[in-house]
């Protein structure tokens, strides 16, 4: 009997011995498992791939930066039109390479259209690019704003050697009698990824203007994002991936931020541009940080709130970091006001909404421009450089992000895309929602069915 009970016991324990190593053997085999390879596509530049038609359609907006003009002319221009008036010059730089620089010269002077010559071939001739006339003009306030598209040379490689050159378009900006004004791209790199049984259109596009593709690390500032748009339900747009669920529609994104990870198709990538963005590689990585996946999750697409509806209550900080709530202004009407630092069309939409705050600020009318989803330093920079000396309404700063539940844009007035603004009446009633920049008409219409007319001109930049 004890010599059959030892053999059951060796035998038993050699059974369960032999199943801890298969499974240790498995372990292992899974462990040993080739991790997906990264995914390296070309890219092209596409000049004019995010012009004004393509950023509609996908529901995008643009990042203008800033240019200044000085009066002595660079070395570098040699050749120069008979002026009206007295030139001032400039330059914009696209790339790291050797001709990265254009020249530019603008000419303004009493009484006459303002002209901007662009050194656009680079052979220091400014009589050889074209007449110098801005496309389009528009007076505001007696005074002349200028915009054109021009394009100009992009350069990569080294300071002594070009390896790669491209066209780079600009759109540029300028109000007569400034010293400076703005200027965004057009271009960007386009081309294919495929990812798994699926072939996806792909746009990267550098935020700074200056045509380097250099992913800025979380929370620099001194460049934008590099952003990848890949078209995830084959619509042509990046306008995001419309979802039905139990009777609700959502939304999941298709542009994304390369300064995170982010997922196609279950898996999660980081993106990692070459510096002129004509390689893209994709490293597949793990689940990131709770943040970014509530970044990235689907999100109900709500319409905006109606006219007759209560204006929802919310409370933010204001400039000082004091709270700031929509309840201090009840009895007056109020224009709510949802912007961006990094919005183009919400900056190029305030000076008309400083001139209509100006034209009723006497009847009982407030504007609360409402920062969100930004970064509280752009914010506050932004604040130092522009309010009560160009804006002289209330600001305020919401620190949600985008997909938080305590968002006042996205949860309580379910903004669709910035600028949107609301118009609220005394009882704290919504009277009208208006979307998009330019937008003073509409919104001294809405101002004068509560009886509200301006006391001096306040028209439209249309």
């Amino acid at each position: 009997m004890t010599v059959s009970w030892l053999r059951w016991f060796f035998l038993l324990t050699f059974i369960l011995a032999s199943g801890s190593i298969n499974s240790v053997r498995g372990d292992e085999e899974d462990e040993d498992e080739d991790p997906p390879e990264p995914v390296k596509v070309s890219l092209q530049i596409d000049p004019t791939i995010l012009d004004m038609e393509h950023l509609k359609a996908s529901r995008m907006g643009y990042r203008p930066a800033k240019f200044s003009l000085m009066a002595e002319r660079p070395a570098g221009i040699l050749e120069e039109p008979e002026y009206r008036g007295t030139p001032s010059y400039g330059a914009f730089s696209v790339g790291n390479g050797p001709r990265s620089l254009t020249l530019f010269a603008v000419d303004e002077g009493p009484g006459e259209v303002g002209r901007i010559f662009v050194d656009s071939n680079q052979n220091g001739d400014l009589t050889d690019d074209g007449p110098g006339e801005w496309e389009k003009t528009r007076d505001i306030d007696g005074v002349a704003n200028y915009m054109t598209v021009v394009p100009v040379r992009a350069s990569w490689g080294t300071p002594l050697e070009e390896s790669e050159e491209a066209e780079y378009r600009l759109f540029i900006y300028k109000r007569d009698g400034n010293t400076g004004g703005g200027f965004a791209k057009l271009s960007g790199r386009t081309g294919t990824i495929d990812l798994g049984d699926n072939t996806y259109t792909v746009v990267l596009h550098e935020q700074t203007n200056d045509g380097l593709f250099t992913v800025p690390a979380s929370g620099d500032l001194t460049r934008r994002p590099v952003e990848l748009c890949i078209d995830l339900d084959q619509d042509g747009t990046f306008k995001g991936v419309t979802t039905m669920i139990d009777d609700k529609e959502f939304r999941s994104p298709e542009r994304f931020d390369l300064a995170s990870p982010f997922q196609i198709d279950e898996q999660w990538y980081l993106g990692r541009p070459s510096v002129s963005g004509n390689m893209l590689t994709l490293l597949p990585t793990e689940s990131p940080n709770e943040q970014v996946l509530r970044s990235q999750a689907p999100v109900e697409v709500k319409p905006l709130l109606k006219a007759g509806m209560n204006a929802p209550d919310f409370t933010v900080e204001a400039v000082d970091g004091k709270p700031l709530t929509l309840a201090d202004y009840r009895g007056r009407v109020v224009i709510l006001d949802f912007w961006a630092t990094w919005c183009g069309p919400c900056q190029s939409a305030m000076p008309g909404l400083e001139r209509v705050y100006q034209s009723v600020k006497d009847q009982g009318v407030e504007v609360l421009s409402l920062n969100v989803y930004d970064d509280r330093k752009a914010f506050t920079s932004w604040i130092e450089t522009n309010a009560g000396s160009k804006y002289n309404f209330t600001f305020g700063f919401d620190p949600s992000e985008r997909g938080d539940k305590a968002s006042v844009a996205g949860e309580k007035y379910h903004v669709p895309g910035l600028p949107t603004m609301y118009v609220i009446d005394t009882k704290g009633m919504i009277t009208a929602a208006l979307v998009g920049g330019g937008q003073e008409e509409k919104l001294l219409e809405a101002l004068a069915a509560l009886g509200i007319e301006p006391t001096a001109e306040a028209g439209s930049e249309e």
